[in-house]
């Protein structure tokens, strides 16, 4: 299997998160967005949507970050939604997407003033959420070991930080827990190369 992405881009990074931690032998290809690999024939014969991550198996295309891993899981072993917190554990993925990785990806591009108030509002809401599912004492959010819930979030807090954004103290520690495994550590060191490629495209004007 091949995973097609790029390190900067957070769904790509939730993807290979995911596979890292589940060991699963998919080689990485990472895609040229700025050279038109997202248009490129061959990349929409697997993608329609011209999207990454891609996950290119036997049996056909993968495509969206949650889809992938839920693919993976389904080939076993359960790593990424552990049974008895499969709700959980959906649940809080969903969230991540839509209220940490979206608003702050979209800041992370536009610097305007009403993107930052919708990025620092919304994800504000959704780190409170966060707090209150860490407060009965777990490392995690499906407790000891790093789920896919925790994925999405450990993006969103690196882009967070890079952007200048103060994590609520919880969360700068739950950040820090994400940070000491040795796969999101290379993860957010790979992108950082990239952050700062980037720099000069996302100054505000």
């Amino acid at each position: 299997m091949r995973l097609h992405y790029h390190p900067l881009s957070s769904y790509s990074r939730k993807a290979a998160i995911g596979i890292a931690l589940r060991e699963d032998p998919v080689d990485l290809v990472i895609l040229n967005a700025l050279a038109g690999d997202l248009k490129s024939p061959a990349f929409l014969a697997l993608n329609p949507f011209g999207k990454m991550p891609v996950l290119e198996t036997d049996t056909g295309p993968v495509y969206e970050s949650t889809s992938i891993l839920e693919y993976l899981e389904e080939l076993g072993p359960r790593r990424l939604i552990p049974v008895g917190h499969e709700r959980r554990a959906r649940h809080f993925d969903r969230l991540g997407d839509l209220y940490l990785l979206n608003p702050l990806g979209k800041f992370f591009w536009d610097k305007s003033d009403e993107v930052r108030e919708a990025a620092v509002t919304t994800s504000g809401r959704a780190w409170a959420v966060w707090e209150l599912a860490l407060a009965d004492g777990g490392d995690f959010l499906c407790g000891a070991e790093i789920t896919l819930p925790d994925l999405g979030a450990a993006i969103a807090a690196d882009i967070a930080v890079s952007e200048g954004l103060t994590l609520p103290d919880p969360i700068r520690r739950y950040h820090e827990r994400l940070l000491a495994h040795p796969v999101l550590a290379a993860s957010a060191v790979a992108a950082v190369p990239f952050v700062e490629m980037t720099k000069p495209r996302r100054v505000k004007a």
